[in-house]
């Protein structure tokens, strides 16, 4: 079982953060009888919500120090105590995400509606205490599929959260036996033909918060370092086989170098970095590259996930590009050598 798969797990998670997102929305909103506020609240609302759900994967994994659970109450209040409001407290766990120069996105205000709004105190508190006393952890064991540590119930939490975004960007979560198959039918036999380049490159223009990305990165390292490489999903499908066995920092070197991503939504882009930064670290923690896996302990590298409209990428000039998609236009796109603007990936 993999708790990705349990419904019985994920909706009442869901569910209860969806609780905290109307509370947070309707504190935000002022006056019910301006039009409007509640709707323009929303996005604001969702992002602090959703920004603990990654705060509390990372201390889960101790990628982080302590922060929202029980552990970390004490500190917490004492700071409280001292005059630092609960949206100051929620604030500060959130720098604890961009340590990383593959990270520091999430705080940049390009990226997120994190700015748009500040909830009620109340109401970050209430959140701040769910967490501590009554949310279950995100670290899980596995028996197949994704490990917890490679993000994948906080990249669904966004979707579930986030009405707006599975409107706008038609946004849906692939499940990861889907990614299998398909990277079965597609990268087992690329790896195979292609078993000769330096590096094999993949992109997936529409990457979401990551699924696929890390579903690959795992397919890659298996071929990397030990020159094979079986269909997951797919009965009786193509593999691969006697490739070149690398050792773990050449492999990884390869995979960064190849495993590429483009969103058009820039907080979905900055979740799957964050996703890709503490996947690329765990390989180097379980190889022995690492001592230890901390998000300010990771050694400097950044994955290539573009913020762009891949659709258009290459077929427009950066003018028209820009009243296109004038937000994205004035976007950094981070491990990406000199683009702004129109995803080059």
């Amino acid at each position: 079982m993999n708790l990705v798969d349990d419904t019985r797990f994920t909706r009442p998670l869901a569910k209860a953060l969806t609780g905290h997102v109307d509370a947070f929305q309707r504190s935000m909103a002022g006056p019910a009888s301006v039009h409007g506020a509640l709707e323009a609240a929303r996005p604001a609302a969702v992002a602090w919500v959703y920004y603990t759900v990654l705060i509390a994967w990372a201390e889960d994994h101790g990628l982080i120090d302590p922060w929202l659970r029980k552990e970390a109450v004490d500190a917490r209040d004492a700071v409280l105590a001292g005059g630092i409001p609960p949206t100051g407290w929620i604030a500060m766990g959130i720098g604890k995400l961009t340590v990383h120069p593959a990270t520091w996105c999430l705080l940049d205000p390009r990226y997120s509606e994190l700015r748009a709004g500040t909830p009620g105190e109340t109401e970050a508190l209430a959140l701040l205490d769910w967490w501590a006393a009554e949310a279950p952890s995100l670290r899980y064991d596995v028996d197949k599929g994704p490990a917890s540590i490679t993000g994948w119930l906080p990249g669904d939490l966004l979707q579930a959260l986030s009405a707006e975004r599975r409107k706008q960007f038609a946004f849906c979560q692939t499940p990861w036996w889907v990614a299998d198959f398909l990277l079965d039918r597609t990268l087992v036999p690329a790896v195979d033909e292609f078993r000769h380049e330096p590096v094999i490159r993949s992109i997936d223009p529409t990457c979401g918060t990551g699924h696929i990305l890390a579903r690959t990165v795992d397919y890659l390292w298996e071929w990397y370092t030990t020159g094979a490489l079986r269909p997951r999903q797919a009965t009786g499908g193509f593999a691969a086989a006697g490739g070149t066995v690398l050792e773990p920092a050449d492999a990884i070197r390869r995979i960064l170098a190849g495993v590429h991503g483009c969103e058009k939504d820039p907080l979905t882009a900055a979740v799957a970095r964050l996703r890709m930064t503490v996947i690329v670290g765990d390989l180097m923690h379980r190889s022995g590259m690492i001592s230890r896996l901390r998000l300010d302990a990771l050694p400097p590298f950044e994955p290539v996930i573009a913020v762009g409209d891949s659709l258009l990428a290459g077929i427009v000039t950066e003018a028209e590009y820009a009243t296109v998609h004038p937000r994205l236009a004035d976007i950094q796109n981070l491990g990406v050598p000199g683009s702004v603007g129109r995803p080059r990936v």
